[in-house]
């Protein structure tokens, strides 16, 4: 397991490879480093901001070989955001070094960062002023993908399918944290934020963690995981909230009743 001197080294030598190459233009420390939240767990999140008129993925692609050359590399995963391309490397040590490629053009910050090198103070300037950013609830476009998740979780423990009422009823679930986060100003993604929420948005939904996969139990925390999505709901849209309840609660009942009848 890495410590903070690993951790401390590979930033190092992340930063020194980086500003050797002419091709970036600034280092920025993102994350919980980049919000001096670092903690022992932590790891390492850097945002490298291309120069105009460079190749993100070509720069994306050299990094990848020379990651491998330089650490004992496990395994890397590639994704994007947008114009922004992620690559994040797992270290055999634990370490997680998350390296983002983003545009000059594209670069914005809207969290606490810490610039790290900057060739022309561009970068820098763009960090002193972030934009504002305030998580806005989408009450009726979560509540969509809710009721259906509500309905599937339903239907697949009565066709004995238990697992996959289970991914469902998660949904269901998570979705109502994320309303809930939103809706003090958090950062829903990746749940970065859900143990400050208070007892009351997050309570509710203990009742929805199942300890075995039957049938009976499955709709029960379905029904427990409804009533915490509605709740949730009637804080931004009351009447549509009372417009769910009574087609999810009947689908409930209906399938409760045919549990019932099939495993007594």
């Amino acid at each position: 397991m890495f410590d903070e001197r690993d951790r401390d080294a590979a930033l190092a030598r992340s930063l020194d490879l980086l500003t050797a190459d002419q091709r970036v233009e600034a280092v920025v420390l993102t994350g919980s480093a980049g919000s001096k939240r670092m903690d022992r767990w932590s790891d390492l999140d850097i945002d490298a901001v291309v120069a105009a008129g460079e190749s993100c993925e070509r720069l994306a692609s050299d990094w990848v070989a020379l990651a491998y050359k330089e650490w004992p590399v496990a395994h890397h995963y590639e994704t994007s955001f947008g114009s922004s391309l992620v690559r994040g490397f797992l270290l055999d040590n634990g370490l997680v070094l998350d390296l983002a490629f983003d545009p000059l053009g594209d670069f914005s910050v809207w969290a606490p960062v810490r610039v790290l090198f900057d060739r022309t103070g561009t970068v820098t300037r763009i960090a002193e002023e972030p934009d504002a950013w305030t998580p806005t609830p989408d009450w009726r476009g979560e509540s969509g993908f809710a009721w259906h998740d509500i309905v599937h979780a339903c239907t697949a423990a009565a066709r004995g399918k238990p697992w996959q009422s289970l991914y469902f009823l998660q949904r269901v679930r998570n979705r109502t944290l994320a309303l809930a986060s939103e809706r003090h100003g958090l950062d829903p993604d990746e749940f970065k934020h859900v143990d400050q929420l208070p007892a009351e948005a997050r309570d509710p939904l203990v009742g929805s963690l199942v300890s075995d996969l039957s049938a009976p139990t499955l709709v029960a925390a379905v029904e427990v995981s409804t009533q915490a999505f509605l709740d949730e709901l009637r804080r931004g849209d009351a009447a549509l909230s009372e417009r769910l309840r009574q087609p999810l609660y009947a689908y409930i009942q209906a399938t409760r009743e045919f549990v019932f009848s099939t495993t007594s």
